[in-house]
């Protein structure tokens, strides 16, 4: 038995030398095909990865143009439902306007003296200068305009202009109103204050005019708000802006104005009513918004 693995382990020592001799011989050989091999697997995969990128980037591209188209479309639905709601919007203020000379009647009468007098000669008098316009009517469409398209696409300055100015028509409708009832000392029915505040909000400087005149001096800024209400439209929806509406704002309340006295004139002649139930300092708080206005 000893005799046989001399000879196996002597073939075994000659053969493992002889692959080590050849191993060392091929160690370049062997080196570079696995350099190579590795390089190929490499490059593989390198290629895979820029295709991957490349469709990532295609995909990208995709999403890029998709939200583009959508962005656009976007816009111009918005675009459209802001031009629609402006229409709204400019109606509604056509419907308010058409009791605006009611607040020209505001600014001359004397409040005071109406509100504390019941005299029928007084009652006739202010029936006969509500009589033309049908306030209750028109006051029930006011009421009933649809406000949710410009509340929905239409900015805040823009909403609160208007709001502003309706806010003054209806107020001087209501006094008209009050006026014409059969009852002494109605002045204990209004709630003071509300016009005021927001006036002043949109125009600080017009705080002054407020102090000096009162609560009735919110009724001279009624043109100035409705020239602003398309003003304000006018920016936000094209981006423009026009510095000659003001011009012309104060053009249309000095018209009313003088029209305004002259009815109220005519109509205090006709009923045979002293001039007390004018007041004195019309014109002065006239001129006051017309400063801030220029300013």
């Amino acid at each position: 038995m000893p005799e046989d693995i001399w000879p196996w382990l002597l073939n075994l020592v000659l053969t493992s030398g002889v692959l080590g001799v050849v191993a060392y011989l091929l160690r370049d050989t062997v080196a570079k095909y696995l350099s190579k091999a590795v390089e190929q697997r490499f490059e593989k995969q390198m290629e895979t990865f820029k295709a991957e990128i490349r469709g990532n980037e295609q995909e990208l591209d995709h999403i890029r143009s998709f939200l583009t188209s959508a962005r656009r479309e976007r816009d111009s639905a918005l675009q459209a439902k802001r031009f629609e709601a402006a229409e709204t919007l400019l109606r509604a203020r056509h419907s308010v306007s058409q009791l605006s000379m009611l607040v020209e009647y505001m600014k001359i009468l004397n409040s005071e003296r109406l509100l504390e007098d019941d005299d029928p000669k007084i009652i006739e008098f202010i029936e006969t200068l509500l009589q033309p316009f049908e306030v209750d009517e028109k006051l029930k469409r006011i009421g009933a305009i649809d406000m949710t398209l410009p509340e929905l696409y239409l900015g805040e300055r823009t909403l609160k202009a208007f709001s502003t100015y309706r806010g003054i028509i209806i107020h001087a409708a209501a006094m008209m109103k009050m006026f014409s009832l059969p009852m002494r000392d109605k002045g204990q029915l209004i709630n003071v204050g509300g016009l005021s505040k927001t006036v002043i909000e949109l125009v600080p400087g017009s705080k002054e005019g407020f102090d000096k005149w009162g609560e009735g001096f919110a009724y001279h800024w009624t043109s100035y708000f409705y020239e602003d209400v398309l003003r304000s439209l006018r920016h936000e929806v094209a981006g423009t802006d026009d510095l000659s509406r003001d011009a012309k704002s104060i053009e249309r309340l000095a018209l009313e104005s003088r029209q305004a006295q002259n009815n109220i004139r005519q109509s205090l002649r006709e009923a045979g009513l002293p001039d007390s139930l004018i007041k004195k300092d019309e014109s002065a708080a006239a001129s006051s918004v017309v400063e801030k206005v220029i300013a």
